[in-house]
C-alpha cells in the first residue's frame, strides 16, 4: 500500500483551513459579546425563572438579548412620541408609563389648565414654598442612591 502524500497534504491543509477559520470566527465572537453580570434578590431570581420558563427561553444570555430588543422597541416607541398600551379582551385599555422611557419622550405641547385657587390655599403654598427646608432622612438619601 503506497501512501499519497499529496493527497494527505491536501487533506491536513484543508482541515488545518477550516480549524483557523473556526477559531477566527470563534475570536470574532468573544470580542462581540459583551459579558454581563448582576446579583439579584431571590425574589427577582423566581420572577427571572418564571419568565423563562413561560417564554421557552433556555440560557440567561438569550433572556437578556429578547429583554433588550423589547426595551430598544419601547424607547423607539416613545421616542417617536407613541405611548405604549395594553388592551384586555374587553377593550379596557391600561397605559405603559416608566419613569425611565418618560425621560426620552419628546417634549409635547401639554393642554393648558388653570386653577382657581383661593386666597387661603396661595398664603399656605407661600409658606410652604418659603419654609426652610427639612434635611433629607436617610431612607430618601438611600432611595437617591439607587437611582
Amino acid at each position: 500500500m503506497t501512501l499519497d502524500w499529496k493527497r494527505i497534504h491536501n487533506v491536513f491543509n484543508a482541515v488545518h483551513l477550516r480549524l483557523r477559520l473556526w477559531e477566527v470566527r470563534w475570536e470574532a465572537h468573544m470580542k462581540a459579546a459583551k459579558k454581563f453580570q448582576a446579583d439579584i434578590p431571590s425574589r427577582d431570581e423566581q420572577t427571572l425563572t418564571y419568565l423563562m420558563d413561560v417564554l421557552e427561553v433556555r440560557s440567561n444570555a438569550d433572556f437578556l438579548t429578547k429583554a433588550v430588543a423589547l426595551f430598544r422597541w419601547a424607547v423607539e416607541e416613545r421616542k417617536k412620541g407613541c405611548k405604549i398600551f395594553t388592551m384586555s379582551p374587553l377593550g379596557e385599555q391600561r397605559e405603559l408609563v416608566m419613569p425611565e422611557l418618560e425621560r426620552i419622550a419628546p417634549e409635547l405641547d401639554l393642554p393648558f389648565r388653570s386653577v382657581g385657587w383661593h386666597v387661603d390655599e396661595l398664603e399656605n403654598f407661600a409658606e410652604l414654598a418659603t419654609k426652610k427646608q427639612p434635611q433629607p432622612t436617610e431612607h430618601l438619601i438611600r432611595a437617591m442612591a439607587r437611582k
